[in-house]
């Protein structure tokens, strides 16, 4: 693979994650508009997860079975791959913590985190580095 198509590929997979951070972010969406294009990098990723059925699941089985667990596919896209899904499933998780103990606060605080993580991951990605995220990175190595 060309190194600027696995950056590229790599930057896209973080929109998952992105996407998944959105509700947590309706606070901040409702104070400051520009928010909004956070809707249009996410879209692709939307698209995808309402024309399969069983969208997400269905999603992210094709992705790691696909990309993370393919050994043709590049050390450095599966890296990615697997960080960016391992951050899902901690969403994913928050999600259902905060269901129970609602805490608006608590989400606001995720959803900065997440858009900090995204942006610290796109350059990193453009740089051509593997991006360090705490206790997410040691168990993407396991994985891989």
């Amino acid at each position: 693979m060309n190194q600027i198509f696995q950056r590229l590929t790599s930057i896209i997979f973080y929109t998952l994650p992105l996407k998944a951070s959105l509700p947590f972010g309706y606070y901040f969406f409702s104070k400051f508009s520009f928010l909004n294009i956070l809707d249009f990098i996410t879209f692709p990723v939307v698209i995808i997860e309402r024309s399969l059925p069983l969208g997400g699941l269905l999603f992210f089985l094709i992705l790691y079975s696909g990309v993370v667990r393919n050994p043709k596919v590049p050390y450095y896209v599966r890296y990615n791959a697997c960080q960016a899904l391992l951050l899902d499933i901690a969403l994913i998780i928050m999600t259902y913590v905060l269901r129970i103990v609602p805490l608006m606060e608590l989400g606001s605080i995720i959803f900065v985190f997440i858009i900090a993580i995204f942006i610290y991951s796109i350059f990193q990605c453009i740089y051509g580095v593997e991006p360090e995220i705490p206790f997410i990175s040691k168990s993407v190595r396991m994985q891989i």
